[in-house]
């Protein structure tokens, strides 16, 4: 029997990227075999030498630099994702565009679906898995999220941070925009599409502003979720 395991990565092997993501957005259009995911990621240099993403399991789409299609010249295939010469810039907006099969995701790393509904497992190196990123626990971006999908199939759309957007779009489908004002590293994102429902309970903040805390649970698990409430307040 063979047993692979997942190599030792030392402190010393880390080197400083060149360029970091300074903030994301991303753009899902969600379904159980066929997701797309489109990245525009505001990067800026920090040292000498190309853009590095990493990328696993992904079909590439399209990739731009500040609009323009990247030239083969400037890209370069490697065993763990792609790199890219931005030149002389010291700041570019790159933008990719993938699809990936959720239902195809046995590994339950990235984004897989389990049980009708949609979820993403990203710690410790699963976001390679979502979108091309500079997948590394030093890259900490601002995120902003929205999530397009059928709403009979998904009638919940939750990401990190705050909701600032929702609605419904044409032929039975609704979006949602999540928003997380806080930097964090990719191994942190957290994307949930599913039926599901939610213990609420509004509670008034230091400085007297209510808020709505919401647990989401699977039907029938709703008397389960008091202890995860009482642990938040």
């Amino acid at each position: 029997m063979k047993t692979e395991h997942a190599p030792t990565i030392h402190r010393t092997d880390y080197q400083p990227l060149a360029w970091i993501v300074e903030s994301v957005e991303l753009h899902f259009t969600l379904d159980a075999t066929a997701t797309v995911v489109r990245n525009r990621m505001h990067c800026e240099r920090r040292g000498t030498g190309p853009l590095v993403l990493m990328a696993e399991g992904l079909t590439r789409v399209s990739l731009t630099v500040d609009g323009v299609e990247v030239a083969e010249t400037a890209l370069r295939e490697t065993d763990t994702g792609i790199e890219i010469d931005l030149g002389e810039r010291d700041a570019a907006v790159v933008e990719v565009v993938t699809q990936l099969n959720p239902s195809a995701n046995t590994e339950l790393s990235g984004l897989y679906h389990s049980n009708g509904g949609l979820y993403t497992q990203c710690e410790a190196e699963g976001f390679r898995r979502i979108t091309c990123f500079p997948d590394r626990p030093d890259v900490m971006a601002r995120f902003t999220v929205t999530l397009e999908a059928d709403k009979a199939a998904f009638p919940v759309l939750l990401s990190n941070g705050n909701l600032v957007d929702s609605g419904e779009l044409a032929d039975g489908r609704h979006f949602a925009v999540w928003e997380d004002p806080f930097l964090k590293p990719s191994y942190l994102f957290a994307l949930v599409a599913a039926d599901l429902v939610a213990l609420e309970r509004t509670v008034p903040t230091r400085s007297g502003r209510e808020v709505l805390l919401q647990v989401w649970v699977e039907d029938g698990n709703l008397d389960r979720a008091d202890h995860a409430m009482d642990s938040l307040v």
